[in-house]
């Protein structure tokens, strides 16, 4: 069963990669899924319009029937600005998931894309991302959930989904927590004693926290730039999926290797009013 009901997952029908990584479509196509791809005009509608949605209607449909085998799909188009239609949908019709590409802007050094960057920054539920180009993982064998540990108050939340998502995959999962190097610590750290403490400091906190929430997930703590540590562990344990909600730069370590789980502050919020109106996230 899907921890996501409801899945938005905009669509550029642009020629090129529309493949589904393996995690991903563990996630979002089961039978108990109602996934809508919704395809954004960027115009203004025209007088006659109907001619050229219908067009787009039927390409939407191919690309369903070829993509998913197991969830429920509808189809929407939608005209204005993408991140500005793709927001205003999530927000009225209340997603739990939204399935977002990375890239395709070719005028930004972001590798995020401008779109997937304003939909990160700004959506109400859980974005699930895919970058262009991935890895191929071996179907042999369970590629394990990542989750990235910043101790930003939020960690115990975001264990507690990476648990739920590994369930639902199959998959090993193993917190990562980086001991980040920063210029105070960093000539200390380049004692080794000094190193080792810090390490196994951060590991015994990272342990509690999985003794309490995730029993039995494995932990991965390394000193170094959080955004290498991350990079390398995830090439390292061969990962299906990071689950992360801090910085940035989480993503950013994801880049070329898994899809990411990001689950940011806009989530936070909900979280919050629903504690105030006595429920629970």
């Amino acid at each position: 069963m899907s921890n996501y009901r409801r899945v938005l997952i905009p669509i550029d029908l642009m020629p090129g990669r529309q493949m589904t990584a393996p995690t991903v479509r563990q996630i979002v196509d089961t039978s108990d899924v109602e996934i809508t791809l919704l395809h954004v005009v960027d115009s203004q509608p025209w007088t006659g319009r109907s001619g050229h949605t219908l067009r787009l209607m039927t390409e939407l449909e191919i690309l369903a029937n070829r993509r998913f085998r197991g969830a429920h799909t509808a189809r929407r188009i939608e005209w204005g600005r993408p991140a500005d239609c793709i927001l205003n949908v999530l927000r009225t019709d209340r997603y739990d998931l939204v399935l977002m590409t990375a890239g395709g802007d070719t005028q930004m050094r972001d590798p995020l894309g401008s779109v997937a960057a304003e939909v990160l920054a700004e959506a109400p539920c859980p974005v699930l991302l895919e970058w262009p180009i991935n890895p191929p993982l071996n179907q042999a064998r369970a590629h394990p959930v990542c989750c990235a540990i910043e101790w930003d108050g939020n960690e115990t939340n975001l264990v507690r989904e990476a648990t739920s998502v590994a369930a639902q995959c199959a998959s090993p999962l193993i917190l990562i927590a980086p001991v980040t190097v920063t210029v105070s610590t960093g000539p200390a750290l380049w004692d080794p004693a000094s190193r080792d403490g810090e390490v196994a400091g951060v590991r015994r906190r990272v342990e509690e926290l999985r003794d309490r929430v995730a029993p039995g997930a494995s932990v991965h703590v390394e000193a170094g730039h959080p955004t290498s540590v991350l990079s390398r562990a995830l090439r390292l344990h061969g990962a299906g999926l990071l689950v992360a909600g801090g910085s940035r730069e989480t993503l950013v370590a994801s880049e070329g290797q898994c899809p990411v789980l990001y689950r940011g502050r806009a989530r936070r919020a909900v979280e919050s009013r629903e504690f105030v109106g006595g429920r629970t996230a």
